[in-house]
C-alpha cells in the first residue's frame, strides 16, 4: 500500500489533474460531433459506429501526444524542480548543518525562479542570524566561564585551619554561576566566623548579589582587623562576638536601601565560634535550621532569628548562642539538598536528611558530608539538578 506522501506527489497530482481534464474535454467533443453528425447528415447506426471509432482513434493519438508533450514540459520545468526544492529541504531539516543550494537549469517559469530565489535568501539571512547567534553564545559562553572563576574566587580557596576545630564544606552549583556561598574566616580575639547563604534566583543577578552580601558580612563583622590591642576597636567599641554579629543586620540595610527594588534576598546564618571554649553566637536570617548533632543524634536545631536579607528595611536579628561540647558538630546546608529531586520528580525532604544522622554520628567532617553526598546523589541517580547544593560541617574538638 502506497504512503499518504506517495499518494498525494505533486507529479501525480498534476499529470492526473491534466489527465482527467484532457479525457473531459475530449469526450465532450466526441458526444457533440457525434450528435452534429448524426442531426445533419442522416447517417445510420453502422456508419456513425465507424465514424465514432475514427473519432476515437484520433482523439487517443491527440490524448497521448498532449500528454507526452505535457509530462515533458511538466517534468522538467516545474515537477522535477520542485521535488528537488522538497528534497534539499528534507535534509536541511534533517541535518542545519548541510545547506543545499538547488542548482536548477535556466528558462525556468517565474514562480519556480521565484520559489528558488526565496528560499536562497531564506537560507542566507537564516544562516547569517545563526552565525551572529553562534558568535554571541561564544562570546556569553566565554563571560560566564569568566564569571564563574570570579565567583569561584569569592569562595574560599582553602578553609581557615583552626585549632579545636575541624571545618569541610561542599559547593555543587546548579548552573555555571550561582547564588549559593558559603564562607570561612578568621576574626579577631582568635574566633572564627562561618556564613552560609542562598540567594534567590540563579544566575548572573544571583551570583552579582551573593558576592555583594559575602562582602558585607566579611567587612562589617571586622574580618580583616588584627588581634593587635591597637586595632580592636571597631566603630568605637571594643570588637566583641555579639557586636560582629550586627553585621547581618548593617548588611540588611545596605541591601534593602540599595536594592531593595530588584525584588531580591538572601537567607543567611552567619556563626561566631570561639575555639577555646566552645561558645557559639549566631544569627539566622530567614535560613535552613543549623543543626547541632554528637553521637547520640541531633542536639539543637538553631532556627531564624530573623527576616531575610534584603526585603525589608530596618529590620531587627536577635543573637543566639549555645556552649558546644567535645565532638558537637555543626551542619549548615542550603534548601538545594532538601529539594533536590528523584527521576521520578519527589523530593529528597528534611526528614530523610535527619533519617541519616538520627541515631548519632562520629567521624570527621569531612566524613559526615560525604555520608550526605553518598545517601543525596543515590536519590537523585540521574535526575538533572534543579538548584545549588552548599553544605558547610564543623566541628567543635574539645580542649
Amino acid at each position: 500500500m502506497k504512503s499518504k506522501n506517495e499518494k498525494n506527489s505533486i507529479r501525480k497530482i498534476v499529470l492526473m489533474g491534466v489527465f482527467w481534464r484532457i479525457l473531459i474535454i475530449e469526450g465532450i467533443l466526441l458526444i457533440g460531433t457525434l450528435v452534429y453528425a448524426a442531426m445533419t447528415e442522416g447517417k445510420g447506426t453502422i456508419e456513425l459506429y465507424w465514424y465514432a471509432l475514427r473519432i476515437i482513434f484520433l482523439i487517443t493519438i491527440i490524448i497521448l501526444f498532449m500528454m507526452i508533450t505535457l509530462k515533458k514540459f511538466l517534468t522538467e520545468k516545474i515537477i522535477t524542480p520542485l521535488e528537488d526544492i522538497a528534497a534539499a529541504n528534507i535534509k536541511l531539516q534533517e541535518d542545519m548543518s548541510i545547506v543545499q543550494y538547488v542548482e536548477l537549469p535556466d528558462n525556468l517559469p517565474h514562480e519556480i525562479e521565484t520559489i528558488i530565489t526565496s528560499r536562497s535568501k531564506m537560507l542566507k539571512a537564516i544562516l547569517d542570524i545563526s552565525e551572529e547567534r553562534l558568535k554571541y553564545s561564544t562570546a556569553l559562553n566565554d563571560e560566564l566561564e569568566r564569571g564563574k572563576k570570579i565567583q569561584k574566587d569569592f569562595l574560599p580557596h582553602s578553609l581557615p585551619k583552626v585549632k579545636n576545630c575541624d571545618i569541610s564544606s561542599y559547593f555543587h552549583p546548579a548552573l555555571q554561576l550561582s547564588g549559593d556561598f558559603y564562607d570561612a574566616f578568621k576574626l579577631p580575639l582568635n574566633h572564627i566566623g562561618f556564613v552560609i547563604g542562598d540567594v534567590s534566583g540563579k544566575g548572573v543577578g544571583a551570583a552579582l548579589f551573593m558576592a555583594l552580601t559575602r562582602s558585607l558580612i566579611r567587612i562589617f563583622s571586622g574580618s580583616y582587623m588584627s588581634n593587635d590591642s591597637s586595632t580592636l576597636e571597631y566603630m568605637g567599641n571594643i570588637w566583641t562576638p555579639e557586636k560582629a554579629l550586627k553585621a547581618v543586620c548593617l548588611t540588611n540595610e545596605y541591601l534593602a536601601k540599595e536594592h531593595g527594588d530588584d525584588g531580591m534576598f538572601v537567607t543567611l546564618f552567619f556563626g561566631i565560634i570561639d575555639p577555646l571554649t566552645g561558645k557559639l553566637f549566631y544569627t539566622n536570617g530567614g535560613h535552613e535550621p543549623l543543626m547541632v548533632i554528637d553521637k547520640n543524634g541531633i542536639k539543637h536545631s538553631l532556627k531564624g532569628t530573623g527576616p531575610v536579607l534584603g526585603p525589608i528595611q530596618g529590620a531587627t536579628y536577635g543573637i543566639g548562642g549555645i556552649q558546644l561540647e567535645k565532638d558537637d558538630l555543626l551542619f549548615s546546608y542550603t534548601d538545594g539538598v532538601t529539594e533536590a529531586q528523584s527521576e521520578t520528580r519527589d523530593f529528597y525532604t528534611r526528614a530523610k536528611l535527619k533519617n541519616i544522622f538520627e541515631n548519632g554520628f562520629e567521624g570527621s567532617s569531612v566524613y559526615f558530608l560525604e555520608t550526605i553526598k553518598t545517601d543525596l546523589f543515590a536519590f537523585t541517580e540521574n535526575a538533572p539538578q534543579s538548584d545549588d547544593i552548599t553544605m558547610l560541617a564543623i566541628k567543635w574538638l574539645g580542649v
